[in-house]
């Protein structure tokens, strides 16, 4: 139970403290969209694209079996880490490298080529705050790291009105963004060293098997990158940055919910890695619970959002992004996939079964690049966003025809039901009510609970485990 306890404050701390970062960091996207409209918010979506790029092979390459040998061996962390970020400063800068081919290939306007010199470094910056952010991870130290993102985060904020208050350009919102970066690295650096001081002594042995086990983890991370991005490049090319920036804005908004998935499987890595092979049916069980509770969140609140998309783009973006509501109504479905496919990560990590991955990943990448092709030229934001969602259920579909991974992906459909059947029932009195949004938010999370309950989607040790969360918030 102390252990459940010690989860259970780690991923109420991480959830409640990326909540808060996300709504910051939307109040900086909104900000942005508004100040620099269509066109400007396309080109900053479109160097965004490759922090994006950058996060995906951090979160799903080298920090997950970094998580997983620092979980297995605490007395050899400190030599596991600073080799650790060797190898990650040595990724970024491939990833940099990368990030100049695609300009080069891209061929965008001068004034994006400018401005993507900054982007290199923050890039570089990025990817040695998330080498120190594994030493809070898996010492379940989350709250430290929490607060000092959170104090970073508003920084930004402030810069970004800074900017708007003295009408400056996108060049010198660039260079004083490098500012905050620079600060991050050294807090962490310095409260970091407190709890695991890094070895830089290299260890040939420890980078053969860290690559020799996370290459799948590598190739997924790409063909991520592709199925999730490959759109917003495309539309660039074949559209402009105005219809970018228009597609972006509902993008934003549906990967805001990305935390909650992500934080919980932050707190869930190491418990699974840990487990696994102690007991199956503690695994099996783990995992089960980790698609009921993240699927019972996401489907009813996907249902909501594609009820009232034109309300919602004009509440955070104004009028002049009235055309992305469409799209937001389509993209937030790929969401529940989303949700499905972080669960199943951890799932073949934490069992060794990563060498997989780079299957789902890959039939996912190519199903998107195929689609986005013959899609975006006929339908722009529309075809990119149909796109999204079909690449995004490709995993989860495949899944279940691989006998190693049948049963996670009948969890992962199985779990969907219920919260599917709730909600279906949660939306039937809006059409007696013509589809008000009030009455969305004030009665719908009642008749959904309600329904879920009668169906046993949520029992009264669920609303335990809530309590349990809810006291250590």
């Amino acid at each position: 139970m102390l252990i459940v306890k010690k989860i259970a404050e780690n991923s109420s701390v991480i959830i409640l403290g990326n909540i808060v970062e996300r709504v910051l960091g939307l109040f900086i996207t909104i900000a942005l969209a508004r100040y620099f409209g269509q066109t400007g918010f396309g080109k900053l979506s479109f160097l965004a694209i490759f922090f994006f790029y950058l996060a995906s092979i951090d979160n799903q390459w080298i920090r997950p079996i970094l998580v997983r040998e620092m979980s297995r061996d605490e007395c050899n962390a400190g030599r596991i880490i600073g080799n650790g970020l060797v190898i990650k400063a040595l990724i970024s800068v491939a990833a940099i490298i990368f990030f100049w081919i695609t300009i080069g290939v891209i061929k965008p306007t001068p004034d994006i080529v400018i401005l993507a010199i900054f982007t290199s470094w923050s890039l570089f910056l990025n990817s040695l705050t998330s080498s120190y952010e594994i030493v809070f991870q898996v010492s379940l130290k989350m709250k430290y790291f929490i607060g000092l993102n959170l104090f970073i985060r508003i920084l930004n904020l402030m810069l970004v009105y800074l900017i708007i208050f003295f009408k400056q350009n996108l060049f010198n919102f660039y260079i004083l963004s490098l500012i905050p970066g620079l600060v991050f690295l050294g807090l962490l650096r310095h409260y970091s060293v407190r709890i695991t001081k890094p070895s830089f002594k290299f260890d040939a042995l420890l980078w053969r098997r860290i690559f020799r086990e996370s290459w799948p983890l590598g190739l997924t991370a790409v063909f991520i990158f592709i199925y999730h991005r490959i759109d917003q490049t495309l539309l660039l090319y074949f559209k402009g940055p105005e219809d970018l920036g228009l597609y972006a804005a509902g993008l934003r908004l549906v990967e805001t919910l990305n935390i909650i998935p992500l934080a919980f499987m932050i707190s869930m890595l190491p418990l699974l890695s840990s487990c696994f092979n102690k007991s199956e049916v503690d695994f099996k069980n783990k995992y089960r619970l980790s698609f009921r509770y993240l699927l019972v969140f996401i489907i009813p609140l996907a249902m909501g959002i594609s009820l009232f998309p034109g309300q919602i783009i004009r509440l955070f973006y104004g009028g002049q992004f009235s055309a992305s509501a469409v799209s937001l109504a389509i993209l937030i479905w790929s969401e529940v996939f989303v949700f499905m496919g972080v669960v199943n990560n951890a799932i073949l990590i934490s069992s060794n079964k990563q060498i997989i991955d780079p299957l789902f990943t890959g039939l996912s990448a190519l199903v998107s690049i195929g689609l986005n092709l013959f899609l975006i030229p006929r339908y722009s934001l529309l075809g990119a966003a149909i796109a999204a969602v079909i690449s995004c259920a490709t995993g989860p579909v495949i899944g279940y025809f691989i006998p190693l991974t049948r049963d996670y992906s009948k969890c992962m459909f199985q779990s969907s039901l219920k919260p599917l059947f709730a909600s279906l029932i949660a939306i039937l009195p809006f059409y007696y009510f013509k589809f008000n949004l009030w009455f969305l938010i004030m009665a719908s999370p009642l008749i959904y609970i309600f329904t879920l309950y009668l169906t046993g989607g949520i029992n009264r040790q669920d609303l335990k485990r809530v309590k349990l969360v809810f006291s250590n918030a």
